[in-house]
């Protein structure tokens, strides 16, 4: 089982990282260049359930980063693709500590302006618990 980096810094008596700290999404917590999403998806793992597929990779950073690729082929309307890449960004935003070392990109799928929030909002923490969990790190 991995550890937070949040935990593993406690543990050596280590600063915790300002960008964790703070409750914002800076830029550089995000996924902007092409390069950037050709990298994670180059080698990556993906995590799923019934409302996302998250595509997980390593980044031996002290830092998570997200990036989101909500297609209009799955999502048609603007404001469908809006709503759930807010929920995907405060979900990320609250348990960033809880991903250090990861870059995830985030895939909407179809039939998810259907859902409630608050459902996916769960569904979305429910996968980070299962990045956490995982052996990922050790892999790469």
């Amino acid at each position: 089982m991995t550890t937070s980096c949040a935990s593993m810094e406690s543990l050596s008596g280590e600063q915790q990282s300002p960008l964790l700290l703070h409750q914002d999404f800076p830029k550089t917590l995000r996924l902007l260049s092409p390069k950037d999403f050709q990298h994670v998806f180059a080698e990556a793992q993906k995590f799923a359930n019934r409302h996302w597929t998250l595509i997980v990779r390593p980044n031996k950073l002290d830092i998570p980063r997200l990036g989101l690729a909500v297609a209009k082929k799955q999502l048609q309307r603007a404001v469908w693709r809006n709503r759930v890449k807010r929920i995907a960004r405060e979900a990320f935003r609250l348990h960033k500590q809880d991903l250090c070392g990861y870059d995830i990109v985030v895939l909407g799928r179809k039939g998810m302006q259907d859902i409630a929030s608050a459902d996916l909002a769960q569904s979305f923490s429910h996968l980070i618990n299962k990045i956490r969990i995982s052996d990922l790190k050790h892999k790469s």
